[in-house]
């Protein structure tokens, strides 16, 4: 009888190994397409921003794009994301960069200004590796 319990177990186990590995997308022989994240990243960058104090803004972005051929698809748009960047970051008060808004705030301009520079590169998010306020 402990023998029985014992191989019952080592077929459950057995059994729940197989259905998580053939439950995930990568084990499949295809693959997800969605599944898949490729990333782009921009220098960093740094920007004057708006107000009385000349303060200063540091930023390296790193993107989410949708699966291209090149490494980094962003690399010839770069002069003109950091100038329409710094158009702007020029109408942002510093204390507008503050907590999670101020970061929100960088995504969001990041990603317009990425869907107006860059139409070819379709941004899937915006992640901010660094933002220093200074």
């Amino acid at each position: 009888m402990p023998v029985l319990v014992a191989v019952a177990l080592v077929l459950l186990a057995a059994l729940g190994t197989w259905t998580v590995v053939s439950g995930k997308p990568g084990a499949r022989s295809g693959g997800d397409r969605k599944a898949q994240k490729t990333y782009a990243s921009l220098p960093t960058m740094t920007f004057t921003l708006g107000g009385s104090d000349a303060r200063q803004v540091d930023i390296r972005v790193l993107l989410e794009i949708e699966p291209t051929g090149a490494p980094n698809p962003a690399t010839p748009f770069v002069p003109r994301i950091a100038d329409q960047m710094a158009d702007r970051l020029r109408q942002i008060e510093p204390s507008q960069l503050s907590g999670a808004e101020g970061a929100n705030l960088i995504k969001s301009t990041v990603a317009s200004v990425m869907k107006r520079e860059a139409q070819a590169v379709r941004v899937r998010e915006v992640l901010l590796e660094r933002m220093v306020v200074r």
